[in-house]
C-alpha cells in the first residue's frame, strides 16, 4: 500500500475513539482524509493490512507511521514530531 499524501483517518461515527481524535485534529486544525468505514465498509481492509487487526480509529500518517486507538497525549506527540 502506498504512502498517503497527508493523513488518512480511518474510523466510523459510531465509534467515540474516532470522534475524539477527529476532534484533536480539528482543534490543531491538521487537514486529513477522512475514511468513513461505515460508509465505506470494503476499505476496512486497507486499515486492516496497515495494522493487523480490526480496531478503529487508524491513523496514517505521509511517513508511513500509523496510529491505532492513539490517546489524545499520543496523537499530540506525533503531531508535534510531525510538525502539525
Amino acid at each position: 500500500m502506498a504512502r498517503p499524501e497527508q493523513l488518512t483517518v480511518y474510523g466510523a461515527e459510531w465509534c467515540r475513539d474516532c470522534r475524539r481524535s477527529k476532534a484533536v485534529l480539528d482543534v490543531r486544525r491538521v487537514d486529513y482524509v477522512y475514511v468513513d468505514l461505515a460508509a465505506q465498509p470494503a476499505r476496512a481492509d486497507e486499515a486492516e493490512a496497515l495494522t493487523g487487526r480490526k480496531t478503529i480509529p487508524v491513523l496514517v500518517f505521509p511517513d508511513g507511521e500509523h496510529l491505532v486507538e492513539p490517546t489524545n497525549a499520543e496523537l499530540c506527540a506525533k503531531l508535534d514530531r510531525a510538525g502539525l
